[in-house]
């Protein structure tokens, strides 16, 4: 605990002597600047700040085309993924106080990525595809720890880990259980898949999406008939259904 509070001290002490450093730099550049160097600075913001507006312009243009027709491609859908990773969280952001918005946010940017990755129209094969579930989604009355290996699962018909599982090894996907982000990104970096089809709530998916860099990621969010991170549900059917979608020559 010592090392961890004296690394924060450390941490803060730089911090502190950044600022000061700045406020230096800024208070010399007050006493010493003149009126054109005044005139450049602010002709310097405005012309930033009419670039964000324009580059904002140009994303939401896409994404609402994308999201309008359900797909995109070339420059439509470059705009598109660079919407995703720039403008929608700092939307979310400015949601802060208002969660019941900020929730339809999340909803829009997972609804949004999954077309953006079906748009690139690639197929995959079976052993390339990884299906990743939340732990909440086995029965918490279950005394099988799945999360170790979905194979202790006796398919017991209380939760759906049971026909997924039984879906998985029929096709040869890999199906794996994860307690929470962490663990997710370690199964990701450790197993290396060409395309994940991620489970969760629309808070993990959206935060497991723009975490996970070069792998396509289909978000489905999970049901939750008993609040969150209790007794969740997914419609196995509609992963199914995008499981098809993807995969090469799928029956």
């Amino acid at each position: 605990m010592e090392n961890n509070e004296k690394a924060f001290l450390r941490i803060l002490i730089i911090i502190l002597i950044s600022f000061v450093a700045l406020l230096v730099l800024f208070g010399a550049a007050y006493v010493n600047a003149s009126l054109n160097v005044y005139s450049a600075i602010l002709i310097v913001l405005i012309i930033s700040v009419g670039f964000c507006i324009g580059a904002l312009a140009v994303m939401s243009a896409a994404i609402f085309r994308t999201f309008k027709t359900k797909k995109a491609s070339g420059l439509t859908l470059a705009l598109t993924k660079l919407g995703l990773r720039v403008l929608m969280p700092v939307a979310v952001l400015f949601t802060k106080s208002n969660s019941k918005e900020k929730k339809s946010i999340r909803y829009f940017y997972i609804e949004l990525n999954n077309i953006v990755v079906e748009s690139n129209n690639k197929k995959y094969n079976p052993n390339e595809i990884m299906i990743l579930v939340p732990h909440c989604l086995q029965n918490s009355l279950c005394g099988l720890k799945v999360t170790s290996n979905p194979e202790l699962c006796r398919q017991c018909g209380r939760c759906k880990i049971g026909m997924l599982l039984k879906y998985t090894k029929e096709k040869g996907i890999k199906l794996f259980v994860a307690t929470g982000g962490t663990v997710a990104r370690n199964i990701v970096k450790k197993t290396k898949p060409e395309i994940i089809i991620s489970v969760a709530c629309e808070r993990d998916l959206m935060s497991g999406i723009s975490d996970i860099k070069g792998i396509p990621v289909i978000g489905i969010i999970n049901k939750q008939p008993n609040g969150p991170c209790v007794n969740t549900d997914v419609d196995v059917e509609r992963l199914i259904e995008k499981i098809r979608q993807i995969t090469v020559d799928a029956a």
